[in-house]
């Protein structure tokens, strides 16, 4: 045996001692789950299922709730917050090579804002659908801003451009210029990603051409 394996059965027993002494897991679920629980709460649990899991090198969440990549989390904007989580409910990788008809899969690729002082959460199948949802819940007039026109945008940086700052800031209602609140910006066919923290207001930057392809808002919201 080799001072590698030694070691690294070493770092096995002792994380299967470390495993046998922790308390009873008391917390969220360690699988999917539709019901509300806080960001802590959901943070915590896949912290615990990680520390579980740390020396399986396939180990995959179990389903679990965990925060999405490049969404901001932990924003306050006024009474309310915002958090994204994902949980991949697609089949596991080595599942597509199964017979058709044999692959048992969960569903897609799901997301879930939460408005924690509220208690409130939102599931979609997409990001840009969650978003919308939580702006529905924060700011019920948001959709009836007026779009910020293309040729404002900044063509050598991404954002708002000084100018489409300013036009904004003459064009959109007092009530809407609040910290977290949004902008709509006219967009390309393939600039449809609604982006956290571009707004003046450090809100999001919403592509009209992801809602005008949208005839009604996805997702249903939990929580009201």
């Amino acid at each position: 045996m080799n001072d590698e394996q030694l070691a690294f059965d070493i770092d096995g027993m002792l994380h299967e001692a470390a495993v046998e002494a922790a308390p009873v897991w008391s917390g969220a679920p360690l699988h999917f789950t539709t019901a509300y629980f806080s960001p802590a709460a959901l943070d915590a649990a896949y912290a615990h299922w990680q520390f579980l899991h740390k020396l399986n090198s396939v180990w995959r969440p179990n389903r679990m709730w965990h925060r999405a990549i490049a969404v901001p989390g932990g924003v306050e904007v006024g009474d309310h917050a915002f958090d994204m989580f994902t949980a991949d409910l697609r089949c596991e990788p080595w599942k597509h090579s199964e017979p058709r008809g044999m692959c048992h899969c969960v569903g897609e690729l799901t997301y879930q804002a939460i408005c924690e002082p509220h208690g409130w959460h939102v599931f979609a199948a997409d990001e840009n659908a969650a978003v919308e949802a939580w702006h529905d819940h924060v700011f019920p007039r948001w959709r009836e801003l007026p779009v910020v026109p293309a040729r404002l945008r900044s063509v050598d940086q991404p954002g708002l451009s000084k100018t489409a700052r300013k036009w904004v800031l003459d064009h959109y209602p007092e009530a809407m210029q609040v910290t977290g609140a949004p902008v709509i910006t006219e967009r390309n066919n393939a600039g449809t990603r609604h982006v956290p923290g571009r707004s003046p207001w450090s809100g999001y930057d919403l592509s009209d051409s992801a809602l005008t392809r949208r005839h009604e808002p996805s997702g249903v919201g939990l929580g009201d």
